[in-house]
């Protein structure tokens, strides 16, 4: 296997390519679930053209979340059109009799990462060596996903670090976002009261906070100390955006216990907003900061 790896994309080629020598079978893929979506990474084809067609590879994610779930590392479905829980999908509808193999890409702690999956129109017979190589693969590639998710995670509250930015700067152009800046108000007091064991731990509730105020598929992204950005998905509306910050405000106000101590922290919030397609997020980030420090600045000389 080549030492070029440099990416979760990266690995997940070098496994479809050696596993595509190892399974004699018409088709592979590898999916990857970030925790806000499950998507195709990486597929190859052999014969037929199942992957390439972009109308179905949404649907193939049916079959790979099925393996996803499986309470055992492998998911064997001898006939996707006599299985159950795959014969009224629309992606055995359009594909028709086949067999499928998926294998779970599985922390120690039962955490679900994607699954590298294959496909054939003859029955997948595997042999103990092949199993036991795929679920080698298998490993080595949550192991890959492991140190990319640490590489783009704070460390501290476990939130999404500025490196992850640049992932979405390149990568998420297609999506809509609505951009929240959030500055702590007064941080630096809590730091030098307390000192800096009690403002982490401050940190982390905030962070907790925070994840429970948004939707499983809004971006929380530790950008600074004492700052935090949340992106969100489709929310344009101004009364989408109202809600929401008072909804953070809210959150952020009512009091912390920490150390047994009760302490009650405010936060400065701006926002901005894309209201067409050619507003960019590093534009809708620096937008949301200003907005944020006019509104800090109004605070403090009303």
């Amino acid at each position: 296997m080549s030492s070029r790896i440099r990416s979760l994309e990266d690995a997940a080629e070098q496994i479809i390519d050696t596993l595509k020598h190892f399974l004699q079978v018409n088709t592979l893929f590898i999916t990857a679930d970030n925790g806000y979506a499950n998507r195709v990474i990486q597929a190859f084809n052999r014969h037929e053209v199942v992957i390439n067609n972009c109308t179905r590879l949404p649907l193939l994610q049916s079959y790979s979340s099925l393996a996803a779930e499986q309470p055992g590392t492998l998911l064997v479905i001898p006939n996707t059109l006599e299985y159950e829980r795959t014969a009224d999908l629309p992606i055995t509808k359009q594909l028709g009799a086949c067999s499928f193999v998926g294998i779970a890409l599985r922390t120690a702690d039962d955490q679900s990462y994607g699954t590298i999956c294959a496909l054939n129109r003859e029955p997948i017979r595997l042999k103990e060596r092949q199993i036991a190589f795929l679920e080698s693969m298998a490993h080595f590639l949550v192991y890959i996903i492991e140190l990319e998710n640490s590489s783009v995670t704070d460390s501290l509250t476990g939130l999404f670090n500025r490196r992850y930015l640049s992932h979405l700067y390149t990568g998420g152009s297609d999506k809509r976002y609505s951009v929240m800046f959030i500055d702590i108000d007064d941080f630096k007091e809590v730091n030098d009261t307390f000192g800096h064991d009690f403002g982490d731990h401050l940190l982390l509730e905030i962070a907790a906070r925070l994840r429970q105020s948004v939707r499983k598929t809004d971006i929380i992204v530790r950008y600074g100390g004492d700052e935090f950005i949340i992106c969100f998905q489709h929310l344009v509306e101004n009364q989408d955006t109202a809600f929401v910050v008072d909804k953070i405000k809210n959150a952020i106000k009512q009091p912390f216990i920490i150390d047994g101590k009760e302490i009650h922290i405010s936060a400065s919030l701006g926002i901005s907003a894309s209201h067409g397609w050619g507003t960019s997020l590093k534009e809708l980030i620096s937008d949301a900061d200003h907005a944020m420090y006019e509104i800090k600045q109004n605070e403090k000389n009303p």
